[in-house]
């Protein structure tokens, strides 16, 4: 049997990786199970701002989709309905579906650097921040009676005269 010579020691290497499990995967957990509490405690406690039940013969002007929809609102204002409801979602989905067959860059994959990815992140911040949340801010704040433009100050006023330029019929 060969002896170890007492003046050298042992170095364990130290792995400087943790595992998926369970290590992070509890970390999310716990902080899922605490968001979850936290909501729905929120929610108990808060009255949802909800209108009187729907009355088919009374429809209220402006009637705007939930904010969730109102950016595909907006567009239906700008667009062809066949383009704005159909062709630029669907679109939309797919460009996302293709992005990791598109991005084939190997630097900050796998960790967030926005010094390695200013491009990509900064393209998505357009597309994303200042379209698309720019037409919910606009649906919500700016549309008023007819779907017509006001400012968020202005009383809306039911009976306002707007040219339809530009407009099929």
């Amino acid at each position: 049997m060969a002896e170890v010579a007492p003046d050298k020691k042992k170095y364990t290497t130290v792995d400087d990786k943790i595992h998926t499990w369970p290590h992070l995967v509890r970390g999310e957990f716990l902080v899922a199970i605490f968001v979850i509490v936290v909501l729905t405690i929120w929610s108990v406690g808060i009255d949802a701002p909800l209108e009187e039940p729907a009355n088919p013969t009374r429809t209220p002007n402006p009637s705007k989709a939930p904010w969730y929809f109102l950016g595909l609102q907006e567009m239906l204002v700008y667009f062809d309905p066949w383009l704005a409801g159909v062709v630029l979602p669907t679109l939309i989905i797919i460009g996302l579906m293709m992005i990791p067959f598109i991005d084939i860059n190997p630097e900050g994959s796998g960790y967030y650097c926005f010094k390695e990815r200013k491009y990509e992140i900064l393209t998505f911040f357009f597309g994303f921040h200042v379209l698309w949340v720019s037409m919910i801010i606009i649906g919500t704040f700016f549309r008023g009676p007819g779907w017509n433009l006001f400012w968020p100050w202005q009383r809306w006023d039911p009976h306002k005269v707007v040219a339809l330029t530009n407009v099929d019929l």
